[in-house]
């Protein structure tokens, strides 16, 4: 039996059916091209838009910079980014020579002994970088006794770590050398 005669193998197409169905695929594939062409327009549009929307946020006219740079001061804390200590737990509580040395006379010192009772507390990242921020600033200012003050303080209250132990070290060293060539001289 050859492929002509048997039912299953045999396809009854005509031509003009295929020619038909070749026709209406090949529109169909048109218009998903058409349809792809329009949304990517629609999307560049869009995009279009949330850029100027963005440029309009973030760029600034002559006027409204002018009248920005007119308002500015800089912000200047000249000895001043120690009093953040003062709110730790446990809090520093600055002696009258520390207080003299930096004329903070007017200063809101917290009240008590200091002492924490549960020990020494965990040093956490936001409290290194305060004490090392008022350290900075306060040996940049030649405060060399307040300096070693705050240290004495961060020494007694809080938990000790290698990085902590290293910081510790060379602020003191530092500290030293400064203060015994300011009694030399």
């Amino acid at each position: 039996m050859s492929a002509e005669t048997d039912p299953f193998l045999a396809l009854d197409v005509s031509t003009d059916d295929y020619a038909t169905t070749a026709a209406h695929d090949q529109q169909v594939g048109a218009d998903a091209t058409v349809a792809a062409v329009q949304a990517e327009d629609d999307s560049d549009a869009e995009r279009e838009k949330a850029t100027a929307a963005r440029a309009a946020r973030t760029r600034y006219t002559k006027e409204d910079f002018l009248a920005q740079k007119a308002s500015y001061t800089a912000r200047i804390d000249e000895g001043s980014v120690w009093k953040q200590l003062l709110v730790f737990g446990p809090p520093f509580r600055p002696s009258g020579a520390f207080l003299s040395a930096l004329d903070a006379g007017d200063v809101d010192v917290p009240k008590g002994n200091g002492d924490s009772s549960t020990g020494k507390s965990k040093l956490d990242k936001k409290h290194h970088q305060a004490i090392q921020a008022a350290v900075s600033e306060l040996y940049f200012l030649q405060k060399y006794a307040a300096v070693q003050e705050i240290i004495t303080w961060a020494k007694e209250h809080f938990e000790k770590d290698k990085k902590w132990d290293a910081q510790v070290v060379k602020w003191e060293g530092k500290i030293k050398e400064k203060m015994s060539a300011q009694e030399v001289a």
